[in-house]
């Protein structure tokens, strides 16, 4: 075994680069490995990982949820490594984010070593700019996920691919793997094979695998693992990674990222990516939605675009070349998983096809002649800010050799979004498609979509399984606050607000919703102050016009139905 460590000064005087490279024990094979270490005394960790959680929508989930925020528990996850000086790769168990006192179960994490037979010692980057972010404390979003099984990167591959001896992939039981780390195994042909066992170990064992980009925005895409079809391939908010087409080596012209996140390493973006799978997974542990193919989907249709005046797609392009399909933000992640499932219909007269919730999720086999349809319904008196539709769906890898070695043939089967204006008619005008044949993923973005039954189409050259993710930002054009429609906004309307408060999926105007946006929160509050003890003029059930008028924002309840009912009398 041979091993040589460099280090190079990266253009941050903040960041360090280590490039490990190391021979394979079974083949002649180049495993170089790209791992971005925070050396800064000066920036603090706890205050980036804070920023972070603000601007992907986590701070939102906390504020809506409270303790009932789920936190990743019960949730069988992986951690991958490249090594770190001599064979160092283990995350730290005695580190603070990984110990019993800030656990919200008083449990510290178990590490289970998946590479025994590789001498160890502990990881900076296994520790504090990956661990931390997957599974810390306080700094990832799955805290509760208290036991790690962590392999060291060569030997995952050599004896869980099983790239060198030829065999099957062992399985991998775990609903979350992050790999922080780039790397190739010298040529093609040997990169090919492990990206094939790699895609095919995800789809035989529902595996979410999130991957890193490079972190420099002027170098090909890596080979491993970022070409994978069926892997999550993670870049940065700043656009500082190596983006734009998958090369020839396996499924050339595909875009990478996938999705990005707002921190100052991909690896660290890795984690983050990979802590909010956990946490999402604990939600929909038991259903359909755990399959990879839906967890693919339920993230990257969250993603947000605002961040980025130039991002754009095209027909045959589902994602932006540098950006993917947007910034993480796990709070949109989270409502899809509560807006449930909505099965596709197979009736091309629309007669029986489903009108979806707001934010939902399905998973099932389309098949070449039998199309899915599903209808999404703008109201009358609203507009939909955004609408973000992702289809997923896996590549599928064929073991064609016959005995216990492993000859992988990936098969690519050809899945296409439609969507139409079906207001005058099903399927009466085609207002958008992704058509690409050459990805695995689908995307449909369409903003400021008025009234209207808009029906989304699936169709397929052939039988396969896929995840669809969806969510509608819908606000009314005109927000009243007089939900019990008598004419006037007061102690009756705050109490309907109070009633519906925290409903974060599905809700009406009658329940509280006073912006039409589908949940009942400060927003709608906010709205009710500044009309409360006002006359509006009834329009619709769904949008009013409402005097002006100001209260403060600080009224009682039991104040305003006092001042209610002194009115009343």
């Amino acid at each position: 075994m041979v091993l040589a460590v460099s280090s190079i000064a990266a253009s941050s005087p903040d960041l360090t680069v280590s490039m490990v490279r190391r021979c394979l024990d079974n083949l002649s094979l180049l495993l170089l490995a790209s791992l971005i270490l925070f050396s800064s005394p000066g920036f603090s960790a706890n205050a980036r990982a804070a920023d972070t959680k603000h601007d992907i929508g986590y701070t939102q989930l906390v504020n809506a949820l409270g303790s009932a925020t789920p936190n990743g528990a019960g949730v069988p996850i992986s951690l991958v490594e490249a090594t770190e000086g001599s064979g160092n790769y283990m995350p730290n168990p005695g580190h603070s984010e990984f110990i019993a006192d800030s656990d919200p179960f008083f449990e510290a994490i178990n590490f289970i070593d998946g590479s025994p037979g590789v001498a160890s010692g502990w990881s900076s980057h296994a520790t504090s700019v990956v661990g931390r972010r997957f599974f810390g404390n306080s700094s990832s979003f799955s805290a509760g996920a208290n036991e790690v099984t962590v392999y060291e990167a060569d030997d995952w591959i050599s004896n869980v691919l099983r790239v060198a001896n030829g065999s099957d992939p062992l399985t991998q039981n775990f609903r979350v793997q992050n790999f922080s780390w780039i790397g190739s195994l010298g040529n093609n042909n040997q990169d090919r094979k492990a990206l094939r066992r790699f895609d095919f170990m995800i789809d035989r064992d529902n595996v979410t695998a999130v991957v890193g980009l490079g972190n420099n925005s002027l170098d090909p895409q890596p080979a491993l693992l970022v070409h994978s079809y069926n892997a999550i391939a993670v870049g940065r908010s700043n656009g500082v990674h190596s983006s734009g087409s998958t090369l020839s080596v396996y499924g050339p012209g595909r875009t990478k990222p996938d999705i990005v996140v707002p921190i100052t390493t991909t690896s660290a973006a890795t984690a983050f990516t990979s802590s909010a799978a956990t946490m999402l997974h604990e939600v929909v542990a038991g259903t359909d939605a755990a399959n990879s193919e839906v967890m693919k989907a339920i993230l990257l249709a969250g993603a947000t675009k605002e961040e980025f005046p130039g991002w754009s797609r095209t027909t045959t392009q589902p994602l932006d070349a540098q950006f993917g399909a947007g910034e993480l933000n796990v709070y949109n992640s989270y409502l899809m998983t509560q807006g449930g499932q909505t099965v596709g219909s197979t009736d091309a007269t629309g007669v029986s096809v489903n009108t979806v919730d707001s934010y939902g999720w399905d998973y099932q086999t389309v098949s070449s002649g039998s199309d899915l349809f599903y209808n999404f319904e703008i109201p009358a008196g609203s507009t939909a800010a955004d609408l973000s539709i992702i289809l997923n769906w896996n590549v599928e890898v064929e073991d064609t050799a016959a005995g216990p070695a492993f000859l992988g043939m990936e098969s690519l089967a050809n899945l296409d979004l439609t969507l139409y204006d079906s207001s005058a008619g099903f399927l009466g005008t085609q207002i958008d498609s992704s058509v690409s044949t050459i990805d695995n993923v689908e995307h449909l973005y369409l903003t400021d979509l008025g009234p209207g039954t808009y029906t989304l189409q699936i169709s397929t050259d052939t039988a396969r399984d896929f995840g669809l993710a969806w969510r509608t930002s819908t606000l009314f054009d005109t927000p009243s606050a007089d939900f019990d429609q008598d004419g006037d906004v007061d102690g009756f309307d705050f109490l309907i607000w109070q009633g519906g408060n925290g409903t974060l999926v599905g809700a009406t105007f009658a329940d509280g919703d006073a912006d039409g946006d589908g949940d009942v929160d400060n927003d709608d509050r906010l709205i009710f102050n500044s009309t409360f003890g006002t006359a509006p003029v009834l329009l619709s059930v769904t949008a009013a016009v409402p005097e002006p008028a100001t209260v403060g924002l600080g009224v009682l309840a039991a104040g305003l139905l006092s001042l209610f009912l002194r009115r009343k009398r």
